[in-house]
């Protein structure tokens, strides 16, 4: 999977913002303090005063300042404080599940994962499983994931060509993934995923009860354009490619129907 130079959800891009909040609340306090300094200083007061009411004056005016200033700081800080908002890494975060009880946790994972087995179901909302002799024309595809997917192909017309592509990889036999998932979040797991595959219109959908996120989009394969859609939780990674759907809203469910199939709880 390809990944994109920022990660615009991590904690250090959240910190970078806060810092970048704060150096321009500094650049106004200081602005604020240098301009009115002749007014603060009472330079060419408007009468002539006794020295120690032009004292009084400046003091005044200093104080008004400090308070504009002070100001200036508390919503500063304020808006520092709202703008630290970084998402969880993948691996952290706390995915809503149909299965109950958890397993030990496989190497490279921060916290217990859901017991469960990923399997290819036979017959998904209209899709038939293709054997391995019917799949094998096309299991070279040009844009192929990793080898550490597991995928599957499915017809829906039983015309003996592939209308949808399943794939699915969890960190129980991916160290690759575990590292990923410890390093992303799910927000950047997807933008990652479909800047890879060049999908346009990308909208989220629900993730159904498996929990975590799904995306869908368009894309361009070497048969047509394509609806893919892709999840993440804590522990998976897959997506779905559907070539006879042509509405993300109708490809969505889909991929939610896919992927409870597949993602069975032991």
């Amino acid at each position: 999977m390809s990944s994109l130079s920022i990660d615009t959800t991590s904690v250090s891009f959240a910190l970078g913002e806060v810092l970048g909040v704060l150096l321009v609340v500094g650049g106004v306090m200081t602005l604020v303090w240098r301009l009115s300094g002749p007014w603060r200083r009472v330079s060419v007061p408007p009468r002539p005063l006794p020295a120690v009411q032009l004292a009084q004056l400046r003091a005044r005016r200093r104080n008004i300042v400090v308070g504009v200033l002070a100001l200036i700081a508390l919503g500063g800080v304020a808006a520092a404080a709202s703008s630290y908002n970084p998402e969880p890494r993948a691996a952290d975060t706390d995915t809503a599940r149909s299965h109950k009880e958890p397993s030990d946790a496989p190497a490279g994972t921060d916290h217990a994962l859901p017991k469960r087995t990923i399997v290819a179901p036979e017959r998904v909302a209209g899709y038939q499983l293709m054997t391995d002799q019917e799949a094998a024309p096309y299991a070279m595809p040009t844009a192929k994931p990793p080898v550490r997917y597991k995928r599957w192909f499915y017809d829906s017309v039983l015309d003996g060509e592939p209308d949808g592509v399943l794939a699915i990889d969890t960190v129980e036999w991916d160290p690759e993934l575990a590292a990923q998932k410890r390093r992303d979040s799910l927000t950047q797991e997807l933008r990652n995923f479909f800047a890879g595959v060049k999908a346009r219109e990308v909208t989220s959908f629900p993730a159904g009860p498996s929990g975590g996120r799904l995306s869908c989009g368009y894309t361009n394969t070497e048969h047509g354009e394509a609806t893919v859609c892709a999840w993440s939780d804590a522990a998976t990674f897959g997506f779905l490619a559907l070539a006879d759907v042509a509405r993300l809203g109708d490809a969505a469910p889909i991929a939610v129907a896919f992927r409870t199939a597949a993602e069975r709880p032991s």
